[in-house]
This record gives structure tokens, C-alpha cells and sequence, in this order.
């Protein structure tokens, strides 16, 4: 959708809306997955939908510590290697989510 230079030029709300010189008009581009995302936004105003964000919620951070601990790029050339890499990383986590675990439990107990 493009806005003339005439609707753009006299409006007082010009400079939080475009940055572009004076006597420009504004254009604006709608995504192409547009009605998913407008149907996301109303599945996670619902009661389901909140469930299912809750259920990521566990995934999305296990998968970012497996990333902060990896890194951003591959270690080695190959999936071969680099899935062995991912699957050792993936242990290294579990093994100090259990030792954190046992921290916990036993100065809960004390």
C-alpha cells in the first residue's frame, strides 16, 4: 500500500512515522504470512493457547542453553561430527542440570 506525497507532506505525525525526505510518500508492505500471524495472535490470547506457549516454554530454553553453550557456529565440517558434538554438548547440559538439581535438593534439605 503506497500513501501520496500530499497525504505524508501535512501530517504532524510524519516524523514517528517515516523517515523519508519531504515530499515522499510512505509505503508499507504486508507479510506475506500476515493471517497466520494475526491467527498466532488471537490462539495465544485464548486459554489453549497459552497452554501450548507454556509447553515451548520448557523446549525454547533447554534449546537455548544448548546454544550458549555450543556457540554460534558449527565446530566441525560435516553433520557427522557436528551431530556428535551437538549430542556430547546435549549430555554436558543434562549431566549440570542434574548436579544443579541435587544442589538444590540437598540445601533444601539442610
Amino acid at each position: 500500500m503506497e500513501f501520496d506525497p500530499e497525504i505524508c507532506g501535512p501530517c504532524s505525525l510524519r516524523c514517528l512515522c517515516t523517515l523519508s525526505a519531504s515530499g515522499k510518500g510512505r509505503l508499507v508492505r504486508i507479510s506475506e504470512d500476515e493471517a497466520l500471524q494475526q491467527k498466532l495472535r488471537k490462539l495465544q490470547g485464548t486459554p489453549a493457547g497459552r497452554e501450548r506457549l507454556r509447553a515451548r516454554t520448557g523446549v525454547e530454553h533447554r534449546l537455548a542453553h544448548l546454544a550458549a553453550r555450543q556457540g554460534p557456529k558449527a565446530r566441525y565440517r560435516g553433520t557427522r561430527k557436528n551431530l556428535f558434538d551437538l549430542r556430547r554438548i546435549a549430555a554436558v547440559e543434562n549431566l549440570d542440570t542434574t548436579r544443579r538439581t541435587k544442589e538444590y535438593a540437598t540445601k533444601a534439605a539442610a
